[in-house]
């Protein structure tokens, strides 16, 4: 997900193209955690990466050629499920990456290590635990995308 250092970066990005970013840098700098408005006015000006994949998925899943969206937003317990899922997932994050204007970047904001590392940790010990945090995580930076896209409220 995004940090406060990756958001700084941004912002100093759309500054050197002539964007006035004072108010959303003092924010920034002034907040305790991430500013939901800030990320929104960076996507509206350059649309990040891990917010075009979101919307990706989504998309697939409207045009029926996919499940992964509808099985990251639903409650899975059953661990071959979630297990498929979180596969799934890194295998799009990583055909999408061509497309990723930066992609050790793309890679880090949508936590393609830490699931990988969830993944391997499933496979050495079978415990889902992890697994079905991770998923819950993932929800999370989804429902928070499309919240900033304007999709949720």
């Amino acid at each position: 997900m995004l940090q406060k250092n990756d958001l700084i970066l941004l912002l100093t990005d759309l500054e050197e193209n002539g964007i006035d970013v004072s108010k959303q840098l003092n924010e920034v700098i002034t907040s305790n955690s991430i500013p939901i408005d800030v990320v929104r006015f960076i996507n509206e000006n350059r649309q990040l990466d891990v917010s075009a994949f979101y919307e990706r998925i989504r998309k697939n899943y409207n045009d029926k050629r996919s499940d992964l969206y509808k099985n990251i937003v639903k409650e899975i317990d059953e661990p071959k499920e979630v297990i498929t899922t979180l596969s799934a997932f890194v295998l799009q994050v990583i055909l999408y990456s061509k497309h990723a204007e930066d992609e050790q970047m793309f890679f880090k904001h949508i936590r393609a290590e830490e699931v990988t590392r969830v993944l391997n940790n499933y496979y050495k010990t079978y415990d889902i635990s992890s697994a079905l945090k991770m998923l819950r995580l993932i929800k999370c930076d989804l429902v928070a995308f499309e919240t900033i896209v304007g999709r949720r409220k």
